[in-house]
């Protein structure tokens, strides 16, 4: 029953991710965070979780901290934010009884659900030369109002006359980039099928996200130990084709986006500006006009109702920063630290990780993307995701 469910919060975080229970105008719950939950409760049940008094403690600050932001705030807050943000890490607060193996059990699970997703990415993205539909991209105005997932999401994005894939399944080209770039790296450090490997590289292209690539190249120099040396080296080759390719053919929309960090100073127009420039200035006037912002921030919430005219896409490290202060931003990675740290000081994909949750996107209440780190962290038991023959001491280090 618990492997069926943690199947159920792996499937429905990448195909039913479109789909939620409307809590607000503004946000919908995500099925996946309700097979969690019960997941959770199984797991419970079963003893192979129980709460870890330091993560507790640690938690219970948290709480405190999130909660005095909200009540000195002297801006519009959200209370419903506020309570998301409790719930989605409250699992952290658990550790794990029975011995797990994160990186194999990664493996076992998302590998087989990944290769659909490949191929659903690339049947959409080629799909649009043959006919045009606007379900291809987006079939949510199909779903009843009821079970829509109504989070504002860049579902739809076109570089010039093309659409970016966003794996038919996905809100967001960029979330299909980072699961192809994590496809590659599991293909790297496990699979055996080189048609896979191909199948990945070229879902990550048909993203047109450069997210992807950030978070494999940020990744592949530290996991390449770990690699099997041929699939590597095959990855390293076919990027350095690509950026030949690209060159000789007068350049394409991953190589021009290097120059969307270049120009005047200032507040830039940009995606890339956007991802990784304007956060910080966002931040640093946020945080400066009083020690009370520094400490405390301006309130859960208050970085979607400011008013700007540019663009920002509020990756963790901003949005925690400029709603939680410094004491918030340092209380979560302390939570985090002590809740991970114990059990899978090596676990391979810890890096990438962290490079996606704190970089890459606002994925501080992304719930399908939080529902990942909970899985791999506390449910992939050896019994039960481990190939066979395969214990703790046969993980990979």
């Amino acid at each position: 029953m618990l492997k069926s469910l943690i199947f159920l919060t792996a499937f429905s975080q990448i195909f039913l991710c479109r789909f939620g229970i409307g809590i607000t105008s503004e946000f919908s719950l995500a099925p996946s965070y309700l097979f969690l939950y019960a997941s959770i409760a199984m797991a419970l049940h079963k003893g192979f979780i129980r709460l870890d008094p330091t993560c507790c403690l640690i938690f219970a600050g948290i709480i405190f901290s999130s909660l005095t932001s909200y009540l000195l705030s002297a801006v519009e807050v959200s209370f419903t934010s506020l309570i998301l943000y409790w719930f989605i890490y409250l699992p952290f607060t658990f550790r794990t009884t029975t011995p797990t193996c994160p990186d194999i059990g990664l493996y076992r699970l998302y590998y087989p659900l990944l290769l659909v997703l490949a191929l659903a990415g690339l049947g959409q993205f080629l799909g649009q030369f043959f006919f045009s539909a606007d379900w291809l991209f987006d079939y949510r105005p199909l779903l009843p109002d009821s079970i829509q997932n109504k989070n504002n999401m860049n579902t739809v994005i076109s570089y010039g006359s093309i659409f970016k894939s966003n794996g038919f399944f996905l809100l967001e080209p960029s979330y299909f980039s980072q699961w192809m770039a994590y496809s590659i790296l599991l293909f790297c450090i496990f699979s055996s099928s080189y048609l896979y490997g191909l199948l990945f590289f070229l879902g990550l292209l048909a993203s047109m996200s450069g997210t992807g690539l950030i978070l494999l190249g940020g990744s592949f120099l530290v996991l390449a130990r770990k690699m099997n040396r041929a699939r590597a080296s095959l990855m390293v080759a076919a990027a350095v084709v690509f950026v030949l390719i690209s060159f000789l053919t007068g350049g394409s929309s991953y190589l021009s986006r290097i120059s969307e960090f270049s120009g005047g100073a200032g507040v830039r127009t940009t995606s890339a500006a956007a991802r990784f420039v304007n956060p910080a200035i966002i931040v640093s006037e946020g945080l400066t006009k009083s020690p009370e912002l520094l400490f405390f921030g301006n309130g859960p919430g208050a970085i979607n109702r400011m008013g700007r005219d540019y663009d920002s896409h509020d990756p963790t490290w901003a949005k925690l920063l400029y709603e939680y202060g410094l004491i918030g931003f340092l209380l979560l990675f302390a939570f985090i630290f002590f809740s991970t740290r114990r059990e899978h000081s090596s676990s391979v994909f810890t890096l990438p990780f962290l490079l996606q949750w704190l970089l890459l996107g606002g994925h501080l209440l992304t719930l399908d993307v939080v529902v990942l780190y909970v899985l791999y962290y506390k449910f992939f038991y050896t019994n039960m995701f481990a190939d066979r023959g395969v214990t703790l001491s046969t993980c990979p280090k």
